[in-house]
């Protein structure tokens, strides 16, 4: 694995890459770059850059590689609409994520994926294996849900126009951004406004100004029914009529927002520690995709 020389007057860091969304974003971001036998490469150019940018910056002490499994999950069993308004990525980027993961696996990074489940499930579930305070856990991503998982040791560093930039999420400034609504309230603003991206339905009709305004008010998904049921004259009759008519489904939007992390992931922390790596099979793999302004960036 890639060397980290060790700095013991900072607090060590644990990097988890949300491989799918760096892949996707890379694809989308970048040209159309094509190696010597004319496939296209441009995911795993900019997938590459990124992580190198983010080591060199971050230099982690250790570092996991999370991606999605092919097929359904558990969450289309509880909803089987779920995500069935998003649109198939094209073949030509799927076909680059095996050479990415024997790349990623030749840097000694751990590539972890779980039949049934998604990336941010598999995501939160590492971040937890952290026990010692003194690590603190990264979250390289371009997914606000994983924003839920901000806590005093879990940062995420949200990607930022393609691949080049980041924001570095803490605990205050996810706050700021959730109009000043602790991390996991996501949740519950899932279950009232829904997500069009992952056809989460939430209640028709209720906005985020609507969902952010009645957590302010009443702190939870549970706090606001149980108002609702008492008739609670700050939430006004047509609000309340929506949300009556729509309990069950908010209930479900929130399950289907809401990470598991209860899953059975053999993969500890230990084995992603930065140790050493085969640069010379890496060079040459490089070299033959093309990619030789990279090498450059190579520990």
């Amino acid at each position: 694995m890639i060397n980290a020389p060790l700095d013991l007057g900072q607090p060590q860091k644990f990097l988890i890459v949300d491989s799918n969304a760096l892949m996707h974003r890379a694809y989308y971001a970048l040209p159309k770059l094509k190696d010597k036998q004319g496939k296209v490469v441009n995911a795993i150019y900019g997938f590459l850059a990124c992580l190198l940018k983010i080591l060199q910056e971050q230099n982690p002490l250790y570092i996991v590689a999370v991606f999605d499994s092919p097929g359904k999950t558990f969450r289309h069993l509880e909803y089987p609409l779920y995500k069935a308004t998003r649109t198939k990525a094209p073949d030509e980027l799927y076909a680059q994520f095996p050479e990415t993961k024997k790349i990623l696996e030749s840097l000694g990074i751990p590539v972890l994926e779980k039949t049934g489940y998604e990336a941010d499930d598999l995501i939160g579930v590492m971040a937890q294996k952290v026990k010692d305070p003194k690590i603190k856990v990264l979250i390289l991503t371009g997914d606000f849900d994983l924003l839920q998982l901000v806590n005093t040791q879990v940062n995420v560093l949200l990607l930022k126009q393609g691949v080049s930039q980041t924001i570095l999420y803490s605990l205050n400034k996810t706050r700021e951004k959730l109009a000043g609504l602790a991390p996991e309230k996501i949740l519950d603003f899932k279950g009232l406004a829904g997500d069009s991206s992952d056809n989460i339905p939430g209640v028709p009709g209720v906005g985020p100004k609507t969902a952010f305004s009645l957590l302010q008010k009443f702190g939870s998904l549970e706090e606001i029914y149980i108002q609702v049921k008492k008739g609670d004259e700050k939430i006004k009759p047509s609000l309340r009529n929506k949300l009556q008519s729509f309990r069950e489904q908010a209930f479900l939007s929130k399950k289907l927002a809401t990470l598991k992390t209860d899953i059975e992931v053999d993969l500890p922390l230990a084995k992603c520690s930065r140790e050493g790596y085969n640069k010379k099979r890496v060079v040459e793999t490089l070299e033959n995709l093309g990619f030789k302004t990279l090498i450059a960036r190579l520990p």
